[in-house]
């Protein structure tokens, strides 16, 4: 486990991080009319994915959110994080092509400040994070994989270029 991480179960630290929400797309339609024991064993898969290629490459899985997933890595190593994030797109796309599952995971990444502690009583007692930073993540809106202006920064020129910027078009409404 990373130091921020270790050190945050002792007491909540403030912290830099690069901070990911992953998502199944399409998820609602995929689990219409299946059985729940089915449901519960893909989303078993998924979470097993994301977990093992997060905890390899030295991030935290704070939590699974139905069929999505927070995941934090220290912001000193967003070129790693990155890297982790898309190879785990890479491998998830690949095992719902491989189980006939017609999705693509969408990935959302931001750096900046956030705390990170242990929350909750004595049975729930796990790591969270909260902040104006993982608000944002979580806002990013993604189809595929996107950066907030912020994590394109963090990364270097290296990985910096499996990147294209998009700016909104700039429209005017009435009223």
């Amino acid at each position: 486990m990373h130091p921020v991480f270790a050190r945050a179960h002792e007491a909540p630290v403030q912290e830099r991080l690069v901070i990911s929400v992953v998502d199944w797309e399409r998820f609602a339609q995929f689990s219409r009319g299946r059985d729940t024991a089915m449901l519960f064993a893909a989303l078993d898969g998924f979470y097993k994915l994301v977990e093992d290629q997060v905890s390899r490459a030295g991030g935290l899985v704070v939590k699974h959110l139905g069929d999505s997933s927070l995941v934090l890595f220290p912001a000193d190593d967003a070129d790693g994080a990155v890297a982790c994030l898309l190879r785990l797109k890479a491998e998830v796309d690949g095992w719902f092509a491989a189980e006939g599952i017609d999705s693509r995971l969408q990935v959302s990444v931001h750096v900046g400040e956030a705390m990170v502690g242990v929350m909750g009583g004595p049975q729930a007692g796990r790591l969270d994070v909260v902040g104006e930073a993982v608000n944002l993540a979580f806002t990013l809106g993604s189809r595929g994989f996107v950066l907030s202006p912020q994590a394109f920064r963090a990364l270097g020129a290296d990985m910096r270029r499996y990147f294209h910027k998009f700016t909104p078009p700039i429209v005017y409404r009435a009223g």
